[in-house]
């Protein structure tokens, strides 16, 4: 296992690294200091993330490419959100609404990071403390992100927070997947999730708090479905839901695959929403990038009926856990 580190640029006044961790079959990621962004996940020489050619074109993209996002990933309603029992008006910046973290979320800084090396897998560990001062978010919060990759070719992303008083985290990566060389559409592409439910959105993309039933639609990805004939059959232009994970950590959340060179990314994820959205990133009509976002439920502090906790306490930490494992 090799690691470089290479100064790439600059931000607002700060050195931008990118840290390139190579394993014993010459695969390798790069990840960028500015927004703990995923720049590669090079697998026989091909790129499979979506991706910018330069570092300038990812300061402040509304698509959050490839970037870590939080304290909170997905969409609070109206930006409010209930502490014990008091009231806070989190920073907007969609309509009245906060989405992925607000203007000054994960993504917005440059993260100092330290290498720890190993025989069969490189950690690269970027660390800092958010005030809420920085992001407009109730208190402060100590966050740790541990990105590794290893001989296995995994990549795992290990999201943690400690409290210093009562606030909310709920971090995930915002990766863009394409699995073809010239990453000019989906439709060759598979998905397969361990779901059996979707939250019901409203016309704003905000929960009602229901949940829905996927089988017998389009949604149900319970087995393995291409992506194209699954927009055809829902009859709608894009996928942009968040499925309910039916499964544990030992097993995938979900599988995207190539029907052409049988490739696959298997997505390992410790919390219980997968986001699913399908991108036109060259605004052409014809959708080239998948993400998926695997994170607890988008407004879970405002839903306790799902059953899944977002807040910490004064002092409390919370560790979040994805895993990304390529196979051919």
């Amino acid at each position: 296992m090799q690691v470089e580190k290479t100064l790439i640029g600059n931000y607002q006044g700060q050195d931008v690294y990118s840290y390139k961790i190579v394993n014993d079959q010459q695969n390798y990621i790069e990840i960028f200091s500015y927004a703990v962004t995923w720049h590669s996940f090079v697998m026989n020489g091909k790129n499979l993330l979506v991706h910018f050619d330069q570092l300038a074109d990812y300061f402040g993209t509304p698509t959050y490419l490839c970037q870590a996002v939080g304290r909170v990933a997905g969409r609070i309603t109206g930006g409010k959100v209930t502490l014990n029992n008091q009231n806070f008006q989190l920073p907007q910046n969609e309509g009245e609404n906060t989405l992925h973290g607000g203007p000054s979320g994960f993504s917005a800084y440059n993260w100092p990071a330290k290498i720890i090396q190993g025989k069969d897998k490189v950690e690269i560990c970027f660390s800092k403390k958010i005030t809420s001062a920085d992001d407009g978010f109730p208190n402060g919060l100590d966050v740790e992100i541990i990105i590794s990759f290893d001989n296995l070719n995994q990549v795992r992303m290990i999201f943690k927070g400690k409290a210093n008083g009562t606030t909310i985290f709920n971090p995930t990566n915002h990766v863009y997947f394409n699995l073809n060389v010239e990453q000019a559409n989906l439709s060759n592409h598979k998905l397969q999730i361990a779901s059996s439910q979707r939250l019901e959105l409203n016309h704003a993309k905000l929960p009602t708090g229901n949940l829905l039933d996927n089988s017998d639609s389009g949604y149900d990805f319970s087995t393995s479905k291409n992506l194209l004939e699954s927009l055809t059959e829902i009859k709608q232009n894009e996928l942009d839901d968040a499925f309910v994970i039916s499964t544990n950590k030992e097993q995938p959340v979900a599988t995207l695959s190539n029907q052409a060179t049988n490739e696959k990314i298997q997505i390992f994820s410790n919390r219980q929403g997968l986001v699913v959205y399908t991108a036109d990133f060259n605004n052409d009509g014809v959708f080239d990038a998948l993400a998926l976002e695997a994170q607890s439920l988008p407004d879970a502090v405002n839903h306790p009926e799902w059953g899944e906790n977002t807040v910490l306490t004064d002092g409390q930490s919370s560790s979040a856990e994805i895993v990304y494992k390529y196979s051919d």
